[in-house]
């Protein structure tokens, strides 16, 4: 069985890759936590290495779970206690950070944000001007009442992690996931320098006029307000089979972070409005986590992540038997890393 999906596998991304023109494309499928397929373009010699996005919002809630076990926090501590001048931050708890019900406005959707990664692509805002725009404004909505996706509620956690351990959130992300996993191209690129390494993708929203350009010479990942990390589908799999073993986090910090809440489409970043011919079914959001119980594949864990250059798209599938994949593209527009994913499942199923 195993030697008939690889190769479906094959042949359904070769036909993706050639018939999008795509060269920057690396994925990674692990069945029963073995990995059984590892596919990137044959001209590359060695696994891409790619920014993932929002993938890494898994990291931060792993690493804040991890302090709770520690009993530095709680996920009922309120934001109050770093953040007192935030409206209702007695109000916000970090689990509304995590799950997205804080009501934290988001920057995604706002044309200052966007035209000041143009203008200066290598030059992020700070933390004050990302709260200038966002929460200094008030919430979207009482909190707790709705769901909005927010990545300044994760910019503000981490901050917390940073101001509860006296450690940066690179040395947090390396000591508490990358150094025990042992993941060797997994990092938190903090300059435009250190992106060096990764595989070439070009970008139309890093100049004032649409020119492409490189990401890796001219996109400050300070951009992304919450952090951002680099990696491989590869090592992005064996992340989400070790968290979802128990290898990581105890088994009641998984349960926690799958505890599912419905979301508020089209606001969920890489998740269109579902179609009949779409496998969302019931989109929802855990902590750190997108979500659907009623996939066509039962239960998916995982996160999307997309930005300047790339997308990324990392799920887990405990009803197939522990069914991880990842795939990553070095792109913008037009082929997405979902779709990869969602192809390859249905060849899997």
């Amino acid at each position: 069985m195993v030697t008939d999906i690889r190769k479906r596998l094959v042949e359904i991304l070769n036909t993706l890759v050639q018939d999008r023109g795509v060269a920057g494309v690396s994925v990674t499928l692990n069945i029963n936590q073995k990995p059984e397929y590892v596919w990137h373009p044959p001209l590359l010699p060695d696994e891409p290495v790619f920014l993932v996005y929002s993938i890494t919002k898994i990291f931060t809630t792993a690493v804040l779970l991890l302090l709770q076990e520690e009993e530095l926090l709680t996920l009922e501590d309120p934001l109050a206690v770093w953040f007192p001048k935030i409206g209702q931050a007695d109000c916000i708890t970090l689990r509304q950070l995590l799950n997205h019900t804080a009501g934290i406005p988001d920057y995604g959707s706002l044309r200052a944000y966007h035209d000041a990664v143009r203008s200066f692509p290598s030059i992020p805002w700070t933390f004050e001007q990302f709260a200038a725009v966002t929460f200094d404004q008030g919430l979207c909505f009482a909190p707790g009442t709705s769901w909005a996706y927010s990545n300044p509620g994760y910019l503000l956690l981490k901050r917390i992690i940073e101001a509860v351990t006296g450690s940066s959130y690179r040395d947090l992300i390396f000591d508490r996931i990358i150094r025990p996993l042992g993941l060797r191209q997994t990092f938190v690129p903090e300059s435009v320098e250190e992106l060096s390494s990764l595989t070439p993708a070009t970008s139309c929203a890093l100049a004032l006029d649409g020119t492409p350009r490189d990401v890796r010479h001219y996109y400050h990942p300070g951009w992304v307000s919450h952090g951002v990390i680099a990696s491989t589908p590869s090592e992005i799999v064996l992340f989400l089979n070790s968290l979802f073993s128990n290898l990581l986090l105890p088994q009641h910090c998984v349960e926690e972070m799958a505890r599912l809440v419905p979301v508020a489409l089209p606001t969920i970043e890489g998740l269109a409005t579902p179609k009949p011919t779409q496998p969302w079914v019931r989109p929802s959001y855990g902590l750190g986590l997108m979500g659907d119980p009623a996939s066509a594949w039962g239960l998916m864990l995982g996160h999307n992540g997309g930005g300047p250059g790339y997308s990324a798209s990392a799920f887990h599938f405990p009803e197939l038997g522990g069914v991880s994949i990842c795939a990553m593209c070095a792109m913008e527009e037009g082929l997405k890393a979902e779709d990869i994913v969602f192809a390859v499942l249905y060849q899997v199923r």
